[in-house]
C-alpha cells in the first residue's frame, strides 16, 4: 500500500507542488509584512547561535517556493555585518542551488513535455531564444534586471534544454553585481538601525 501511495504522490508531484506555491504566494500577498528584510532580519536575530545555520537552510531553499532571493541576501548583510563576505557566499551558492533545482523542474515528471504539447509555438519561440546568437546575453541581462524573477530564466533555460555550464555562468556574471548592491545596502541599512 506504502509503494502505491508514493507512486501516487509522484504521479501528481507537480500539482502538488504548484499548489503549495500557491498557497505559500498567496499567504504572502495577504501578509507582505512576513517576507521582508526587516521581518527575516529580526526572525534570524532572534534565533541566536542557530541564526547562521537557519540563514543557510532558508537561502538554499527558498527556490523550491519561487521566492525571490533579494530580501535573504539584504536580511543578511544586517543580521551579520561582521560576515559580509560570508552572506556573499551563502547568497551565491544558494542561486546556484535554486537554479539548479528550477532548472531541473521542467524534466522532473515529464512537465516539459506537456508544456510543448499545450504550447508548441511557444515554447519554440523560447528554444530559439534560448539556442540563439544572444542566448548567453539574454539570460545575463535577466539576471541583472532586479525587477524581472531570476528563477524564470532558469525555468526557461530546463525547458528549452539549454546546457547548465552555459545557463549557471551568465547568470552569475547577471547575479553578482546585484548580490553585492544588496549586501552594501544592507550593511549600510543594518548601520542606521543600530545608530
Amino acid at each position: 500500500m506504502t509503494f502505491n501511495m508514493l507512486s501516487g504522490l509522484l504521479k501528481h508531484f507537480n500539482t502538488i507542488w504548484l499548489v503549495l506555491v500557491a498557497i505559500v504566494l498567496s499567504y504572502l500577498l495577504m501578509f507582505p509584512d512576513l517576507l521582508n528584510r526587516d521581518s527575516i532580519s529580526d526572525f534570524l536575530n532572534n534565533l541566536g547561535a542557530m541564526a547562521l545555520l537557519v540563514y543557510v537552510v532558508v537561502s538554499l531553499t527558498r527556490s523550491l517556493l519561487l521566492i525571490p532571493c533579494t530580501p535573504f541576501v539584504l536580511a543578511g548583510a544586517i543580521s551579520f555585518p561582521q560576515q559580509l563576505f560570508l552572506v556573499l557566499l551563502i547568497s551565491m551558492v544558494g542561486i546556484v542551488v535554486g537554479a539548479f533545482l528550477v532548472y531541473s523542474f521542467p524534466s522532473f515528471g515529464n512537465y516539459d513535455e506537456y508544456l510543448e504539447e499545450k504550447y508548441p509555438e511557444k515554447i519554440a519561440v523560447l528554444k530559439e531564444k534560448m539556442h540563439g546568437k544572444y542566448a548567453f546575453a539574454f539570460i545575463v541581462g535577466w539576471s541583472f534586471f532586479p525587477l524581472v524573477p531570476t528563477d524564470a530564466v532558469c525555468y526557461v533555460a530546463g525547458m528549452a534544454k539549454v546546457s547548465f555550464k552555459k545557463m549557471i555562468s551568465a547568470l552569475l556574471i547577471g547575479e553578482f553585481p546585484l548580490v553585492i548592491a544588496y549586501i552594501f545596502l544592507g550593511a549600510e541599512i543594518g548601520e542606521w538601525l543600530r545608530v
